[in-house]
């Protein structure tokens, strides 16, 4: 008697962990693809702060989305080192440029790697409708992430070529 009590026992205690365990690693998985997904969010809504403060000449913001050591490589292969050298010219220049502009963008493809840098592929168009003006550009933002908040640090912007 005691013999089929303890081989019961057992049979339950093995038919527990086999179906604990995978329970366990589905709830750890559901967790982590969780994670995943709340990180590509807030890497998205990132990169829509950066287009939407820059077309909508938000200086807060557009400050507050540019990380200290941002770099731009402009399309003309020129280069803007740091901060100042990224937001000073947008803000005090671009921003206040005394006829209507637009850069209307889609996202084309991102990629975040361990929710703690991605960068998306966007294709943008800079438009000034009184001066005849529509440039089609490639743009590649990498963003990092610290301290919990995403941050542009490069910028790449790029002539179409069909």
């Amino acid at each position: 008697m005691r013999k089929r009590y303890y081989a019961a026992l057992a049979g339950l205690v093995v038919a527990a962990a086999g179906i604990g365990v995978p329970a366990a690693a589905t709830a750890g998985e559901q967790q982590a693809e969780n994670e995943r997904k709340s990180c590509q969010r807030a890497f998205d809504r990132a990169v829509w702060e950066d287009m939407d403060s820059y077309n909508k000449r938000d200086e807060a913001r557009y400050r507050a989305i540019i990380h200290q050591n941002m770099v731009t490589v402009g399309r003309k292969g020129n280069l803007y080192i740091g901060y100042a050298a990224n937001v000073e010219p947008v803000v005090n220049e671009q921003f206040k440029l005394p006829y209507e502009w637009s850069m209307p963008w889609t996202v084309t493809h991102t990629v975040v790697e361990n929710c703690s840098m991605g960068f998306a592929i966007l294709d943008a168009y800079y438009k000034v409708p009184s001066q005849n003006v529509n440039r089609h550009y490639t743009i590649s933002l990498t963003l990092v992430r610290e301290h919990g908040k995403w941050q542009v640090i490069k910028d790449t912007v790029t002539d179409f070529v069909p």
